[in-house]
């Protein structure tokens, strides 16, 4: 099938419109030239002719016969002084038409017209419609002018035409643009492996052409930004872990000088070469995990026992805790038994936020875990006594990186805890929802897991 122009669709519709429309006219008018042949239809023009032959008939004729007055008509027959005796009319509509007719000379008293025939004896009124009528009497009834009649049938057919060419010309173009609609949502989606088809319609085929240099274009990109994360990983994980051999060794060596007799400068000088390097060892191993969030870290879902789980949580949240004097409260309300999940991962998530949670709560203070069923998901909640997010905080807080006022101010945060959180979560298909304690003003960190 070849590409048209949208100009040549719009005539065709305009052509289908046009030629319906002369359809509709010549099939009608054919119709209503047959009724008139066979008699069911009397035509204005003969209307006239009729009413003369009968005239001259009733006139003529010694006796009155009202065979001779044509179907179409009404009648009333009245004595020469104008007193109605009797005929189809009322009597009150008899004596109006006789009094337009005969004193005031009318013989068009819309919308009939009115004829009067003198006889010796009497004298007969004739009441007409000067139109195109039916022969028969009910359906002369029904629709007194069959021109009318015509009219709306012609133009009824005529909106129904329009309805159904404008209805297929709308499915017709609708499924050709619905295309661009469907480009523009994988690609919006970053959905790139697919094959644009053309539509049929060259200016839809040219902005479908767009938008597939569009979508070359970011694949390319998103290859080669993708390329150039995994080098950087690459590298950044190579390096890091070049560094704790040479780091190993002067922990090993600091640690060799314990042993030997040491004043209290030499002393103090290699409290600061071991403190500085467990600080270089724990930096070194937020770039490894740094290297891990999102793809690489090993993955493996498996049927938990959800009890054992919270009580491994627990016994590490407890013993984070203790070392800053916090305290923990600890609520359960879940009645199932086993989640499918990677348990050493989610442990890993929930250490990371625990962290965050004791870091931020003041000493004396209570750190609030809760965990409970909702909508076929184990929901836990963790809720510190802190200052909580900031607004910023709470928009960008699960990104790399990321740290707020406060976390620069620390020195065991890098802005890699919650980022790798929420990739751990979203590879199990669940949410990290942040906000803060309407209860504690502090930041409150809900992990949802899909069971």
């Amino acid at each position: 099938m070849g590409v048209k122009k949208l100009r040549s669709i719009f005539m065709r519709y305009i052509f289908t419109v046009a030629g319906g429309i002369l359809f509709i006219i010549a099939i009608n008018v054919g119709l209503y030239m047959f009724c008139i042949n066979t008699e069911v239809i009397i035509p204005v023009m003969n209307i006239e002719d009729r009413i003369a032959d009968a005239a001259e008939e009733i006139q003529t004729s010694k006796f009155f016969d009202t065979a001779d007055i044509p179907n179409f008509c009404d009648y009333g027959v009245y004595t020469p002084a104008g007193v109605f005796q009797y005929g189809s009319l009322s009597e009150d509509t008899a004596n109006t038409f006789w009094e337009e007719a005969t004193t005031n000379g009318k013989n068009i008293i819309p919308p009939y017209r009115v004829r009067v025939i003198e006889r010796v004896d009497d004298v007969v009124l004739l009441r007409y419609r000067l139109t195109s009528q039916f022969n028969n009497t009910t359906l002369r009834r029904i629709c007194p002018a069959s021109d009318l009649l015509l009219v709306g049938l012609i133009i009824i057919e005529i909106v129904v035409l329009l309805f159904l060419v404008s209805h297929w010309f709308g499915k017709y173009t609708g499924r050709k643009i619905d295309k661009l609609l469907i480009v523009t949502q994988k690609i919006e989606k970053q959905d790139l492996d697919f094959k644009i088809e053309s539509s049929g319609i060259f200016e839809v085929d040219r902005a479908l052409s767009a938008l597939e240099h569009l979508k070359q274009a970011l694949k390319n990109s998103l290859a080669e930004q993708w390329q150039a994360d995994k080098l950087r990983q690459e590298q950044i994980s190579a390096l890091a872990h070049d560094l704790k051999t040479p780091l190993t060794i002067i922990r090993g060596n600091t640690e060799l000088l314990y042993d030997t007799i040491l004043a209290d400068n030499q002393k103090e000088c290699a409290d600061y070469i071991e403190g500085s390097v467990v600080q270089m060892q724990d930096y070194i191993e937020t770039l490894i995990d740094m290297t891990k969030a999102k793809e690489n870290f090993p993955f493996h879902r498996k049927n938990v026992k959800l009890s054992s789980l919270l009580q491994e949580i627990r016994t590490q949240a407890k013993g984070l805790c203790a070392v800053k004097n916090i305290y923990l409260e600890w609520r359960e309300n879940v009645d199932r038994e086993y989640i499918f999940a990677d348990s050493e991962q989610l442990i890993r998530v929930f250490a990371n936020v625990f962290s965050n949670a004791i870091e931020y709560t003041p000493a004396g203070k209570t750190v609030f875990f809760e965990v409970y069923e909702k909508d076929n998901s184990i929901l836990c909640s963790i809720t510190d006594m802190g200052s909580g997010f900031s607004p910023e905080a709470l928009k960008h807080a699960t990104e790399q990186f990321y740290m707020d006022e406060q976390s620069r101010h620390s020195k065991s945060h890098y802005g890699i805890g919650l980022y790798v959180a929420d990739s751990i979560i979203a590879k199990h298909g669940g949410q990290l929802i942040l906000s803060n304690s309407e209860k504690t003003g502090g930041a409150q960190v809900i992990i949802k897991i899909p069971y």
